[in-house]
């Protein structure tokens, strides 16, 4: 006896390119949308928090080092002069009342925190809407 073999009329082959071709495109969305951390430029020793990331608007980074000495966008500033030169700051940003400008202060842990009050006063005094305090997850 002699058995051959069928074609089924209905027989479905399964073509894998466009899973293929998804599978690509979410390993690109995931590379693209990988976060990476900003360069601060000032060494400090960020304290732990578990809280919220802040939002993705303009920034203005302000450093305050375990010495206590500020830096405005990676230059040193008096306390004195962090007012005059935060108004600036956002001035260049095109935003001089500080409404969409995030102020990011980057406080080291072992930074004194009076140190650390004072300079969110003097930013509050010019008006500064927004200020988001940076810590390591």
């Amino acid at each position: 006896m002699r058995f051959l073999a069928q074609k089924r009329p209905n027989a479905q082959i399964i073509n894998l390119t466009p899973l293929i071709d998804c599978m690509f495109l979410l390993v690109i969305f995931i590379m693209i949308a990988a976060r990476f951390e900003p360069e601060a430029g000032i060494p400090v020793d960020l304290p732990r928090a578990g809280g919220g990331e802040p939002g993705r608007l303009e920034a203005i980074t302000l450093s305050i080092t375990a010495e206590g000495v500020l830096y405005l966008e990676k230059e040193e500033v008096a306390l004195e002069d962090l007012e005059r030169r935060l108004i600036q700051a956002r001035t260049a940003a095109g935003d001089p009342e500080g409404r969409d400008i995030v102020l990011v202060v980057n406080g080291d842990k072992a930074a004194n925190h009076g140190r650390v009050v004072e300079a969110l006063d003097r930013a509050a005094k010019t008006g500064q809407k927004k200020v988001t305090v940076r810590t390591r997850p």
